[in-house]
């Protein structure tokens, strides 16, 4: 991706200025209505659509130093959080936690308006997993456990032998069990996932998101 230069800064962030403008008359959304997964270190959800200008210099930031998993969010996530950053773990996973970016936090590092402030990898958690059974290969009989493989985290996914009917058959098979609490919101485990459509799905349900610092 090619650097911003001044001049396409202060034009994006002379038109961001006008659209957040514009967001201030439209309703605040809840915590529950949130469906984008933020880049760590978001500040919580209604401070962060006050601070962030809409700029993209943490999706690029993202792009040359990290997996190049954050983009920015167009009319489909809603038009309240239009050009800010979302992950999209399809792309790539988060690594701010067990990966390049622990300790490094390009994204965070580029934000200019403390939208994203820094945070210590213990207490990063961007979401959690949503486990789509009817899709999984494991659970239709397969013999599939990469989300559990690629998991860098202690207990948030374990293995589990259950029975399911296959026609007139009780067989078993090993399935992942997904720990909502342990899991950090990564990614990993959804952008490695084989099946197509993919039986994984990051949301935001339980990411800490810190305050500004008044």
């Amino acid at each position: 991706m090619k650097r911003l230069g001044r001049r396409n800064f202060i034009k994006i962030s002379a038109l961001m200025a006008v659209l957040i403008s514009l967001l201030r008359f439209l309703p605040k959304p809840s915590p529950r209505e949130i469906k984008v997964v933020r880049p760590p270190g978001a500040i919580v959800e209604e401070e962060f659509l006050k601070k962030c200008i809409r700029c993209g210099r943490c999706v690029e930031a993202c792009s040359t130093n990290g997996t190049g998993t954050l983009e920015l969010c167009t009319f489909s996530d809603g038009f309240n959080v239009v050009g800010t950053p979302k992950i999209n773990a399809y792309k790539a996973p988060c690594e701010a936690r067990f990966g390049r970016c622990e300790g490094v936090l390009p994204c965070v590092k580029a934000c200019p308006t403390g939208a994203l402030i820094w945070v210590e990898p213990h207490e990063i958690k961007l979401g959690s997993v949503e486990w789509l059974r009817e899709r999984c290969i494991a659970f239709k009989g397969g013999h599939c456990l990469v989300c559990y493989e690629v998991c860098p985290v202690e207990e948030a996914i374990i293995v589990r032998e259950v029975n399911i009917r296959k026609g007139r058959k009780l067989v078993t098979v090993r399935i992942p069990i997904f720990n909502s609490e342990a899991c950090i919101g990564c990614g990993r485990c959804v952008n490695a996932c084989p099946a197509i459509p993919k039986a994984l799905v990051l949301t935001p349900k339980g990411a800490r998101r810190p305050k500004p610092s008044s």
